[in-house]
């Protein structure tokens, strides 16, 4: 069992402005439980219009700005007990999605390395570093959670890549596998 953590660099005016002040290949991270990327969870925008409405969000890898977002997916094993709380968790901001917000006030601290999180308040690597924290998994050394940046996953070195290039080709391999699989069932 795996779970995967999914860097992206998004071409949007927030993510251009990130990359900018942290000069790392990507700007953006999500978490899945989910090789094919079905089911992707972070932290980001709500709606396409306004960027800062934000929060919760499941994540959709094969349209908008991520389908073509540069990509390195890395992953890393875990336990059925592992992937049992990561779920558990999921599941628990999904319900409750309407009581997070998108830490803007963290992203100001994390530039003044200050701690401004609030409660109930993430950006995306917080996020990913609190579902990770929660499923027992420490990834990124000792890193504290409102200091996360998407690359330190990258950099400790504890993940595994199995990816790097555009979204698009990593999911074209799911494609073909369900193409193959529906023609051998009309067989």
């Amino acid at each position: 069992m795996k779970v995967y953590v999914i860097l992206t660099k998004t071409e949007t005016i927030p993510g251009r402005a990130i990359q900018k002040y942290t000069r790392k290949p990507f700007n953006h991270v999500s978490i899945s439980l989910t090789e094919d990327l079905t089911k992707v969870y972070s932290f980001g925008r709500i709606g396409k219009r306004n960027p800062l409405n934000g929060g919760f969000i499941e994540e959709d890898m094969r349209s908008g700005v991520l389908e073509n977002a540069a990509t390195a997916i890395l992953s890393y094993d875990i336990t059925v007990e592992q992937r049992t709380r990561i779920q558990k968790e999921l599941d628990w901001f999904s319900l409750t999605a309407e009581n997070y917000r998108y830490n803007f006030w963290g992203i100001l601290g994390l530039v003044l390395r200050l701690n401004l999180s609030g409660k109930n308040e993430f950006f995306c690597s917080q996020f990913v570093g609190h579902i990770l924290e929660l499923g027992g998994i420490s990834v990124v050394g000792n890193r504290v959670q409102h200091f996360l940046q998407p690359c330190d996953f990258l950099y400790e070195g504890a993940m595994e890549v199995v990816f790097c290039g555009a979204m698009s080709r990593y999911l074209e391999q799911f494609e073909t596998e369900n193409q193959e699989l529906v023609s051998c069932a009309l067989a």
